[in-house]
């Protein structure tokens, strides 16, 4: 070691050996930091898992129902036999559909994602919460009601009783039959206070009118108040109107949009300009077609929006299209990975302290050559070795 150190070694030989020991170290103490790395709970863990349960017995709850239907049966495109992925085409299908977004939905843990939305908002118990459901994501209404109940808050909704492909497009098992299945086995006690057929328009304009008339049964046989108004403006009119009455003094404090719904964002072009997720604020577009959401958001209120949904699964650390379904609990919205700071910190500042001092050795040492360098080559000066006269 002291040869490899002596002046007779080349300084750049020398600075290779220090950088790759440094190396080795910095391995070392990533070593070190890897193994203090735990999982430690999110905020609201308690309030994120009773939800997330909820969700799971209202699933079983719908899937034992709807044992032995077409759809539940149908183990190819719903693997698990959930009874929340419907067929292709119904007669109550409004439009098209993804289904692996369908399948993605289907995660209880997605109640402890709306837990998150909520508690971003500072909602507070019995704060109202205005929520447009369609009949596209029924697991997605289940999760968001389950999330909005499980701490408190008051749900008021309006559902657009159509449901795109592998939506609950079962003309006999709505997204209505299947919330007052719900509320009837005391799982959820929210009930839409109004609904519309939804689709073009919002009144099933591209349906048949047996198409039709099934999603009014629907709502008549639920006995749910029926928006069918002659303008998509009135509406919209319509359903702000009942939302204001239902809020009562405390008023709308928050606005969840699951789906399409022409009535709630317009159009689907504009849908997609709204970002996924929370919005304090929507960015100031040109609107071509305003619905429900546009309303409550010029008014200040936050507007929580839930299209894309295998973005938001992904930027959320959810499954994409799983299998089966997810266990509660599963992801970075219940546990973060943390490290031991008290390890890790000095760790890091001894490594800065020798990548300081390597740095600094290599530079005096190049400053050196370079004046050596500079001597021999200077002129009259005589380097050659002297011979001896005696």
């Amino acid at each position: 070691m002291k040869r490899l150190f002596s002046r007779a070694v080349p300084w750049t030989l020398r600075a290779d050996v220090l950088l790759v020991t440094l190396a080795l170290i910095g391995l070392g103490f990533q070593a070190i930091a890897e193994s203090t790395k735990r999982l430690a709970p999110q905020e609201n863990l308690q309030i994120k898992m009773a939800a997330a349960t909820r969700a799971v017995r209202c699933f079983e709850t719908i899937r034992q129902y709807r044992m032995g239907t077409a759809a539940a049966t149908d183990f190819e495109n719903d693997p698990e036999g959930s009874g929340l992925i419907g067929q292709e085409y119904t007669l109550t299908t409004t439009d098209r559909g993804v289904l692996e977004a369908k399948l993605t939905s289907v995660n209880p843990n997605f109640a402890a994602l709306f837990v998150d939305y909520f508690r971003e908002l500072r909602l507070r118990p019995g704060d109202p919460v205005a929520v447009a459901m369609t009949g596209s994501f029924p697991a997605l209404n289940t999760a968001a009601l389950a999330a909005i109940e499980e701490p408190g808050l008051r749900a008021v909704a309006i559902t657009s009783v159509g449901a795109s492909m592998w939506g609950a497009n079962d003309p006999k098992f709505s997204w209505l039959d299947m919330e007052k299945l719900l509320n009837d086995r005391g799982l959820l006690h929210t009930r839409s206070v109004a609904a519309s057929i939804g689709g073009s328009n919002d009144r099933g304009r591209g349906l048949s009118p047996k198409g039709r008339d099934l999603l009014q049964g629907a709502i008549e046989r639920n006995g749910v108040f029926f928006i069918h108004e002659p303008t998509l403006d009135e509406a919209v009119l319509m359903r702000i109107a009942i939302y204001d009455r239902e809020a009562g003094e405390r008023g709308v404090r928050a606005y969840v949009n699951l789906g399409g719904s022409s009535a709630s964002i317009g159009t689907r072009i504009g849908g997609t300009l709204i970002e996924p997720g929370v919005n304090k604020k929507l960015k100031p577009y040109n609107w071509t077609q305003r619905g429900v959401l546009h309303h409550y958001a010029g008014r200040g209120v936050p507007v929580i929006h839930i299209q894309q949904v295998e973005t938001i699964a992904r930027d959320n650390g959810l499954p994409i299209a799983p299998e089966t379904i997810p266990s509660i609990g599963e992801g970075r919205i219940f546990h973060r990975e943390v490290y031991d700071l008290r390890i890790v910190v000095p760790a890091f500042l001894t490594f800065l302290l020798l990548c300081f001092g390597v740095l600094r050795s290599r530079h005096r040492a190049a400053v050196i050559v370079r004046e050596e360098s500079a001597v021999e080559l200077r002129p009259g000066t005589d380097t050659s070795p002297q011979r001896s006269t005696g």
